[in-house]
C-alpha cells in the first residue's frame, strides 16, 4: 500500500510553474482545509487560510497579481495540515514551494536580508554549539524559564560500535547537534539495544534550513552534499532524530529532479523512514507503575502530515506503560515550524500559547514531542518538562530498575516499510 503523503514525481522536463498550475486545478475550493489551518484559526481571515492562499497563488502564477500583498504566503507555516484534511488531495506544499521561488524577487529586500542572516546564524554549527556549551555551564544559575531550553550534552554517552547485521544511516544535521548533542547518541544506543546499528552520516545540513528560508538553490545544493554521503550497500535505510529533516530527506526525489543526481535522489528518498519505524513496541520493556507517567503527546507537523508516523510513537510510549492524556486540536501546529518562530515571532508566540493550553488541559506530568524545534518552542511557554520521545525510550532501556517484558530484540532482516 502506498503512503498517502506520496505522489508521483513530475518528469524533470516539465516546467515547475506549469506543474504547480496543474496541481492547483485539483482544488475544489470547499474550504475544509481552513478548519485545520493554524493561521486561519488564529485570525479568522480567509486570506490567511489555504483556500485564500491558493486563490492568490493561482493569480501569481498566471501573472495576474502584480501588486498583490505576499504577506499571507509569508505567514504560512508550511505545516501541511491542509493536505491531510483536503478531500481532493491537493499537494499544497509543492505548490507553495514553487510560488515562493517564483516570487522571491518580489519580497521586500529587508525580509530577504533577515532570512540570510538567520540562515547564517542558525546554520553555523560551531558558534551555535559554543553558545550552548556556555549556556549549559551557566544552567545552575539560569532563571527557571530558561532552564528547560538548555538541553543535555553528550557527557557520559558514547556512540556504540557498529556490530549488528541490521544497519541504518543516521543523519547528523546542523542545528539539532548544537542544541541537543546527546540525542543522536541516545538514538544510536536505543537502536543498539534493539539489535540495530546506527551508522552516522555527516555532520551535514540536509538543506531544509536554507530551503525554508527561501534560499531554494542553496537548499538544493546542501541536499546534493548530503546525498553525496551516500548509503553503503549494507545499510537498510536512512533516518534522522529530527522529523523536519527526515521529511525533507524523503522529498529529495522531487527537490532534486532537475539535477544530474535525480535517479540517485529518488532511490535515496525511497530508503528514508522516520526513526520510530525501526522500533518494535512489542520488544520494549514495560515500566513498573512508579515509573509510568501521564503524558501529553505533541506530534510535530512534519511527523503528522509529511511522514504520517504519529501513531507509531504513540504505540511506543504506550508500550512503555505511559498514559497518553487527551489533548485538544492535536492537528494544529505549535508555531515553531523550523525558522518560522524567528521570522514571525508574534504569530509563533500566539500559536505556542494556544498549543500549550491544548496540551496541558488534562494536567500531564510531561509534554512529549519528536522535533527539537517544537521542544524548544513549547518549553518557552510552559511550567512542566518538555522532552523528546527518545529520552523516554532511552531511559526505559538503560534504567537498571526496569521490569516487565523482555526487551531483547529479535532481529528481522526486513527494513521498516514506509507505508506502515
Amino acid at each position: 500500500m502506498s503512503n498517502p503523503s506520496e505522489h508521483p514525481t513530475p518528469p524533470s522536463s516539465q516546467d515547475p510553474v506549469a506543474v504547480a498550475q496543474r496541481l492547483l486545478r485539483a482544488c475544489v475550493h470547499c474550504g475544509f482545509c481552513n478548519a485545520t489551518c493554524p493561521t486561519y484559526q488564529l485570525t479568522g481571515d480567509e486570506r490567511e487560510g489555504p483556500r485564500g492562499r491558493l486563490y492568490l497563488m493561482k493569480d501569481l502564477l498566471a501573472g495576474a497579481a502584480a501588486g498583490a500583498d505576499l504577506a499571507p504566503l509569508a505567514h504560512c507555516l508550511g505545516c501541511r495540515s491542509c493536505e491531510t484534511t483536503c478531500p481532493a488531495g491537493v499537494h499544497y506544499g509543492e505548490i507553495l514551494d514553487t510560488v515562493r521561488e517564483h516570487t522571491e524577487e518580489r519580497r521586500p529586500a529587508l525580509q530577504r536580508a533577515l532570512d540570510r542572516v538567520s540562515e547564517a546564524l542558525l546554520g553555523a554549527r560551531t558558534p551555535l554549539a559554543t553558545v550552548m556549551r556556555t549556556a549549559r555551564a551557566l544552567r545552575p544559575i539560569a532563571p527557571k524559564a530558561l532552564k528547560q531550553r538548555i538541553l543535555p550534552s553528550t557527557k557520559g554517552l558514547r556512540w556504540p560500535a557498529v556490530r549488528h547485521a541490521r544497519r541504518v544511516g543516521l543523519l547528523i544535521g546542523c542545528i539539532q547537534p548544537a542544541l541537543r548533542p546527546d540525542l543522536d547518541v541516545k538514538a544510536a544506543i536505543v537502536l543498539d539495544h534493539l539489535g540495530i546499528s546506527a551508522q552516522p552520516l555527516g555532520p551535514a545540513c540536509c538543506g531544509a534550513l536554507p530551503y525554508h528560508l527561501q534560499a531554494h538553490e542553496k537548499g538544493r545544493a546542501r541536499a546534493l552534499q548530503a546525498l553525496a554521503l551516500g548509503t553503503a550497500d549494507e545499510l537498510q535505510g536512512v533516518t534522522s532524530t529530527a522529523t523536519g529533516c527526515t521529511a525533507f530527506l524523503r522529498d529529495y526525489g522531487r527537490l532534486l529532479q532537475d539535477t544530474d543526481q535525480a535517479a540517485r535522489a529518488q532511490s535515496f528518498a525511497a530508503t528514508v523512514t522516520d526513526l520510530a519505524a525501526w522500533i518494535d513496541p512489542a520488544r520494549l520493556p514495560l515500566l513498573p507503575p512508579p515509573l509510568r507517567r501521564d503524558i501529553a503527546w505533541h506530534a510535530p507537523c512534519s511527523l503528522q502530515h509529511a511522514l504520517k508516523g504519529a501513531l507509531r510513537i504513540e504505540a511506543i510510549l504506550q508500550a512503555l506503560g505511559h498514559k497518553l492524556v487527551p489533548t485538544a486540536d492535536p492537528a494544529l501546529c505549535c508555531g515553531s515550524a523550523g525558522p518560522y518562530s524567528l521570522r514571525h515571532p508574534r504569530l509563533a508566540r500566539a500559536l505556542g500559547r494556544r498549543k500549550w493550553q491544548a496540551l496541558t488541559g488534562a494536567s500531564p506530568a510531561l509534554v512529549v514531542t519528536a522535533n527539537i524545534g517544537c521542544q524548544q518552542h513549547l518549553a518557552s511557554h510552559g511550567d512542566r518538562p518538555v522532552v523528546h520521545w527518545l529520552d523516554l525510550v532511552y531511559e526505559a532501556l538503560t534504567n537498571p530498575d526496569r521490569a516487565g517484558r523482555d526487551s531483547e530484540y529479535r532481529a528481522d532482516p526486513a527494513p521498516p516499510s514506509r507505508a506502515s
